[in-house]
């Protein structure tokens, strides 16, 4: 049993992780609803629609939900309905899927990058005022795999300099902060539901606030072409410059199906990942991620880990992540670089970008690694085989500097993976 996978030992898990995405019976019922009317989509104003933006903003303790395209979409709406564009910054985590950036740069603004918070890896707050200039009109923090920022003190500084700050929740389905859900703690929520995301839909995202007229702009006008708002919308009468972000009906309907399983799944996930704190805590050059006070329920779409290569002989991550993965546990290496060293901003000079000093960034992105939410759906046991496989890699740390592998092998999700393995 001490034999690594990776050297043709038996791996310690053989049994398949929870498929996703997941559909069952609910979401076949609710497409054939669909597919039995006479509207699927083209509008983004169908019965389903409506249903779903009543009952994910309902979950989000907010009064109201746009769903449109996706979850990058989403957040440019927001910033084109604040009025956000050329000339304006706005402040983003140096460490984040690259989405959060790329909504900023589509209208035209200024991309001002900071550092994380080495306990979270959201966005430090401390690290914001300093950021701050006359040109600053938005702060989009993301809850990072699913552990909600710390707000208030995030408010407080947007506060005081007239800034709007925009929640990029697109991990953190049902995560709560101070008793208060993901999506209602600024004033603007972005969440994506592609498929990977802890409710999915394949594709799509949602803009959530209280405030309606934001709202009504994205949902109506905005996102459908510059039709005019409620009373006056029409299919060829445009009042202003808009996209075509318009979610579908089919989307709906499984997105319906999704919901009504999020609140078990995720209290699934929570009760598997506290198991996994107490098994992994004592292995060296394993670190996990605790949650912070103010954060009284973590989403958990990443369970995030930082790998101490000093701790584990020396060894590489990518090599640690090769064992770890013969052995029959799926995991990841972090986004490989902070977002300023994206090469995009070598070949397009056109982009506007500044950034700050972000040495834990740099650090995470050669350090941190993740299991995807899916594998926290499984059975208990199955938590503690995974602690298992750490312990044995663990043992014949020394073995691994014999594996001759590529740092970027293990990068991305398992949906990204799959779509490179199929190209």
């Amino acid at each position: 049993m001490d034999k690594l996978a990776i050297y043709g030992g038996t791996p310690l898990i053989t049994e398949q992780w929870p498929k996703w995405p997941f559909a069952g019976d609910r979401e076949r019922e609710l497409i054939e609803e669909v597919l039995s009317g006479d509207m699927w989509g083209g509008t983004g104003l169908g019965p389903k629609i409506a249903a779903f933006n009543e009952k994910f903003a309902h979950y989000c303790d907010v009064g109201y939900g746009a769903a449109v395209a996706n979850g990058t979409v989403s957040m440019e709406l927001c910033l084109v309905a604040w009025g956000i564009g050329p000339g304006d910054e706005v402040i983003v985590p140096a460490s984040t899927f690259m989405a959060t950036a790329i909504a900023v740069h589509n209208v035209g603004a200024t991309v001002v990058y900071v550092d994380i918070d080495p306990k979270t890896l959201n966005i430090d707050n401390a690290k914001i005022a300093d950021a701050i200039t006359e040109r600053t009109k938005a702060i989009i923090p993301v809850h990072m795999g699913g552990h909600p920022c710390d707000m208030d003190p995030l408010m407080e500084i947007a506060k005081k300099h007239g800034i709007k700050v925009l929640e990029d929740a697109a991990q953190a389905h049902g995560a709560i902060y101070k008793g208060r859900k993901a999506g209602s703690l600024a004033d603007a929520a972005s969440f994506s539901f592609q498929q990977s995301k802890n409710l999915q839909s394949g594709e799509g995202g949602m803009v959530v606030s209280d405030n309606k007229e934001l709202i009504d702009l994205i949902h109506y006008s905005l996102g459908k072409f510059g039709r005019g708002i409620r009373e006056k919308y029409s299919g060829h009468i445009h009042y202003r410059f808009g996209w075509n972000a318009c979610y579908t009906e089919i989307q709906a309907a499984i997105a319906l199906a999704q919901l009504e399983r999020l609140e078990e799944q995720t209290e699934k996930r929570t009760a598997n990942v506290k198991k996994l704190y107490a098994l992994l805590d004592d292995i060296d050059g394993i670190e996990t991620f605790k949650w912070q006070p103010y954060c009284d329920r973590h989403a958990h779409h990443l369970f995030l880990l930082n790998f101490k290569s000093e701790q584990f002989e020396n060894v590489k991550r990518a090599q640690f992540l090769a064992a770890l993965n013969k052995e029959g546990v799926l995991a990841s290496s972090f986004y490989p670089m902070a977002l300023y060293d994206q090469p995009l901003y070598q070949s397009d000079k056109n982009l506007s970008m500044r950034k700050r000093a972000c040495p834990v960034a740099e650090k995470a992105s050669r350090d941190v690694i993740f299991l995807e939410q899916n594998v926290l759906l499984a059975d208990g046991r199955q938590m503690e085989r995974i602690a298992d496989a750490v312990r044995k890699i663990r043992k014949n740390a020394k073995q691994l500097h014999r594996i001759d592998i590529d740092e970027s092998e293990f990068v991305g999700s398992s949906v990204l993976k799959k779509a490179r393995r199929s190209s």
